[in-house]
């Protein structure tokens, strides 16, 4: 995710300005939001080092446990896996003890950095969902982005060391879902430039969005995915760039349905908030496209609202209620509450005031969709999760 005025460079963990990843000049500032993605960086091959999580076991998830999802609403989809024996140890997989029998019904959703080193067990113990950035359809250099002119999506890796598979495989057997958000930064956003004027990734996307959603279907398919989250920042001035975020969900919608019946696969989108503010293009979007997704990521620390004053938590709440009245008809489940604990983001977040925050929206909302959080190389041994997995555990089934 990108800093008021710079973003963080994958690669290096740099701050470099805020430009077009395709090499055409930028004046305007950029939001805090998910960094450009450098998936490709030469520097984080997947050719070094173990291809498994430390610490993580590795044991194949039984077709069985699919059925603890389920089936739109993701309510007790974050099912605590067991890592303890029966006689209450501590399990050889390194995961620290948690309770088998607790189905928690908030979400504990991380981002991972997929050129960044793995989470490691400690930090998975108290992830409900793991959300991989990013998949792209441009090659990284460090000259900037080369954008596929077909919008076709280059290969997604895990993490640092470890294949998509590999970490697929690994988080299943500890009963966290795995999705991949397409875009990202990287891929171009609203703070580059002028809509109509600068050309991005995204541009070689629109009109594409059938072929788009095969792709990301097969991705599913190829890796056993849990699903799409969709991270798209970019222009909405035009009707045809409307028309690709609205078609590529729908056709995404009704490739997953068809391609896996009766296992349901989930369709995210992580928005910045302003721009899902009420009469917004993406806002007018979701009214449309509520029934294809399956919860909502607004990214509450772009829009300049801090939920650490009274001021600006006051306007997130009112923002949150509005999505989940007008969107989702009343249902607080299909909404998260997003943080960034990024070095830069404005603001960014801090324990125990994020849980504090959380209190609140427990009070307003007692069934609302847990948190999100940017990004998982920040959440070092758990410093930020971890208080919220206990927080949860300890309110909704001690």
């Amino acid at each position: 995710m990108c800093v008021i005025g710079a973003c963080t460079s994958g690669d290096a963990g740099t701050s470099v300005d805020a430009e077009a990843s395709t090499g055409d000049a930028t004046t305007t500032d950029a939001p805090t939001e998910h960094p450009p993605s450098t998936t490709d960086d030469p520097g984080t091959t997947t050719t070094s080092g173990s291809d498994t999580i430390p610490g993580a076991t590795t044991t194949p998830r039984d077709d069985t446990s699919q059925g603890t999802t389920t089936a739109s609403t993701d309510r007790g989809t974050s099912t605590q896996p067991s890592s303890t024996d029966e006689d209450g140890s501590e399990s050889s997989t390194g995961v620290p003890p948690m309770n088998a029998t607790c189905r928690d019904d908030h979400r504990v959703v991380a981002f991972v950095a997929n050129w960044q080193a793995c989470p490691t067990a400690e930090q998975l113990a108290a992830y409900s969902h793991v959300v991989v950035a990013f998949a792209v359809t441009y090659t990284w250099t460090e000259s900037g982005n080369l954008c596929d002119p077909e919008c076709t999506l280059q290969p997604v890796e895990g993490c640092s060391g470890t294949s998509l598979a590999a970490l697929v495989e690994t988080l299943h057997a500890q009963g966290q879902e795995v999705l991949v958000s397409f875009g990202g930064a990287g891929m171009g956003g609203i703070w580059e430039g002028t809509c109509g004027e600068m050309v991005k990734c995204w541009d070689a996307c629109v009109g594409r969005a059938d072929a788009v959603a095969d792709e990301l279907t097969e991705l599913v398919a190829t890796h056993g995915l849990d699903g799409i989250d969709i991270d798209y920042e970019y222009c909405l001035d035009t009707p045809e760039y409307r028309d690709f975020l609205e078609l590529l969900t729908l056709g995404l919608r009704e490739r997953l349905d068809r391609t896996f019946p009766g296992e349901h696969k989930r369709i995210t989108h992580a928005p910045m908030d302003r721009e899902v503010d009420a009469g917004e293009p993406y806002y007018e979007i979701l009214r449309r496209i509520a029934p294809a997704i399956d919860f909502l990521m607004p990214q509450y620390y772009n829009g300049g609202d801090s939920p650490f004053t009274d001021e600006g938590l006051a306007r997130i709440h009112d923002h949150y209620a509005t999505l989940v009245q007008e969107i989702f008809a009343g249902d607080a489940s299909r909404v998260t509450v997003g943080f960034c604990i990024e070095p830069g983001c404005q603001p960014v977040a801090t324990q125990p005031a994020a849980v504090e925050v959380i209190q609140e929206f427990d009070a307003r909302y007692p069934d609302h969709g847990g948190v999100f959080f940017w990004a998982h190389p920040d959440d070092v041994d758990a410093w930020f999760s971890a208080p919220f997995r206990a927080h949860y555990d300890a309110t909704v089934c001690p």
